[in-house]
């Protein structure tokens, strides 16, 4: 595959225009398109900025091979591998965080009914609706309180494990 290709495919594989890969390398579309035709071929400061935007080296645009289609697919689909884990990862959160709220409610429901069984000695002021719904609210706002700090604990886990798989496993100490 020659240089020309190379630009095209990479390109294409990082899903700029040509517009957009103009602006960030600071010439013409026009450049850019002789440059993918084969036309012209860049300047050497214009080659070192193409290979910082497509992530690859200057070795790599400039000397031909046969695995370089192999190599962008494969950073392709690593690259869809990771949204993918990214996303699952993501609905698993949800989905933890939705079913933690709902059991947290649901115990925070029984310990309100559990509370207005006729217990004379737990209700020495009597069982008003008043007291009721105080009770209730009283119920609700712990209920809320305790799921708000689950959900917050089970979104920080989540991004943590997110940063650990992006600076490949390794904390903080490590680095």
């Amino acid at each position: 595959m020659n240089l020309s290709t190379k630009i095209y495919e990479l390109r294409k594989a990082k899903g700029m225009s040509q517009e957009k890969l103009a602006e960030l390398v600071g010439v013409s579309r026009q450049s850019i398109s002789k440059w993918e035709s084969g036309e012209t071929i860049p300047e050497l400061e214009r080659l070192v900025e193409l290979s910082r935007i497509f992530e690859v080296t200057t070795d790599y645009l400039l000397k031909p091979g046969e695995m370089d289609e192999l190599t962008i697919r494969t950073e392709k689909l690593e690259k869809r591998q990771n949204d993918l884990q990214s996303e699952v990862r993501k609905e698993h959160s949800k989905n933890i965080r939705i079913l933690s709220t709902g059991f947290i409610y649901a115990i925070a429901l029984a310990i309100f009914f559990y509370l207005q069984l006729p217990f004379p000695y737990l209700w020495p002021l009597g069982t008003g609706m008043t007291v009721r719904l105080i009770v209730l609210a009283v119920v609700l706002l712990i209920a809320t309180a305790i799921a708000i700090q689950n959900n917050l604990w089970i979104t920080k886990k989540y991004w943590k494990q997110s940063e650990e798989e992006e600076t490949g496993g390794k904390s903080d100490e490590e680095k």
